[in-house]
């Protein structure tokens, strides 16, 4: 089989252009993801922060009572 030698040159053009487009396709698309978010992503981790903000609050004043615990236990014993 005979393959002409001006085909292997315009396939390795139209590769590299295919290549070209695709990466800079599949970069935008990454690039959108990473600064925008779904909506119910963005829902869902401002719930999670709120939800853990809360969490922060109900052991910082578990953590002061239990102080308040230990004094008391110190002092007695």
């Amino acid at each position: 089989m005979d393959i002409p030698f001006t085909i292997i040159p315009l396939v390795a053009i139209i590769g590299g252009i295919t290549y070209a487009i695709l990466t800079r396709y599949f970069a935008s698309r990454a690039e959108i993801a990473a600064s925008t978010g779904s909506p119910g992503l963005q829902a869902a981790l401002a719930a999670s922060n709120d939800l853990n903000a809360q969490l922060l609050e109900r052991l910082t004043s578990m953590d002061a009572r239990l102080g308040s615990i230990e004094r008391t236990l110190t002092e007695v014993g």
